[in-house]
C-alpha cells in the first residue's frame, strides 16, 4: 500500500494515511519496531509487514493514551496495569510497549506505588489485621518483585527503621487478633506470628 500523507504532530508523533487508513502513532515506538523514517515518506510503497508495524504502532499509542488514565486516578504497577490494557482489548505486545514508553518516563513506577499501596492498607485497616509479611504477600500478588517488595516494607515497618509505625501496627494487629480469636492469646500470637511479626516483639506486646 502507499502512504497517502505523513502529518507530523506534537510530542514525536504523526498521522501516517495509507491506503484509506490513518494510523496515529509515536514515531519512537515504530522506529523502535523496525520502521525508520526513511520509509515514512508519502508516495512509498509498505508492504505486509511494515503496515503491521504501523498497525502496531497506533495500537501501542492507544494503550499509553488508556493507561495515562488509568494512572491519573490511582497509582499502578506494571502487572495491574498490563491486566488492565489486555481486559480492555488491547494486545500483549502493546501493552508491553505502552509500559514500557511510561516506564521510562517515570510515570509508571513500580516501587512507587508499592509505596502508596502497602500505606494505603496500612491507613485503612478496617477490619483487616496486618504485618510485614501480609503486606509482602499483597504486594506480590499484584506483581511486585520480592525484593522490591521487601524493601518498600522494612522502609514502612522495619524494626531499625519504623519502630514507632511497626509498633503501631502491631498493636492494632494483635486488637483485631485478639477479636478473631475470642479472646485467646495464644492463638492471637499464632496469627500475628502467620502476618510476620517476630515472637520476642509479640511477647514484648502481651507482657505489657
Amino acid at each position: 500500500m502507499r502512504i497517502e500523507s505523513v502529518r507530523k504532530g506534537a510530542s514525536g508523533t504523526a498521522t501516517i494515511a495509507v491506503g484509506g487508513s490513518s494510523f496515529f502513532i509515536n514515531l519512537d515506538t515504530l522506529s523502535d519496531l523496525g520502521l525508520g523514517a526513511h520509509r515514512l515518506e508519502p508516495g512509498n510503497e509498505l508492504d505486509e509487514t511494515e503496515i503491521a508495524l504501523l498497525a502496531l504502532a497506533a495500537e501501542a499509542r492507544e494503550a499509553e493514551k488508556r493507561a495515562l488514565a488509568l494512572l491519573a486516578r490511582a497509582e499502578q504497577s506494571s502487572f495491574l496495569l498490563r491486566c488492565k490494557l489486555e481486559q480492555r482489548g488491547f494486545s500483549s505486545r502493546a501493552s508491553s510497549i505502552a509500559i514500557e514508553n511510561l516506564s521510562a518516563s517515570l510515570l509508571l513506577d513500580d516501587t512507587r506505588f508499592a509505596r502508596a499501596y502497602a500505606a494505603s492498607r496500612l491507613a485503612h485497616r478496617g477490619s483487616r489485621a496486618e504485618g510485614p509479611a501480609s503486606l509482602i504477600r499483597a504486594l506480590r500478588e499484584r506483581g511486585i518483585d520480592h525484593s522490591t517488595a521487601t524493601e518498600v516494607i522494612t522502609e514502612l515497618l522495619g524494626v531499625e527503621t519504623e519502630p514507632e509505625a511497626r509498633e503501631r501496627a502491631l498493636e492494632a494487629a494483635a486488637a483485631k487478633a485478639l477479636k478473631r480469636s475470642g479472646g485467646d492469646r495464644d492463638e492471637a500470637k499464632r496469627f500475628l506470628r502467620q502476618l510476620g511479626y517476630k515472637s520476642e516483639e509479640i511477647g514484648a506486646y502481651f507482657e505489657r
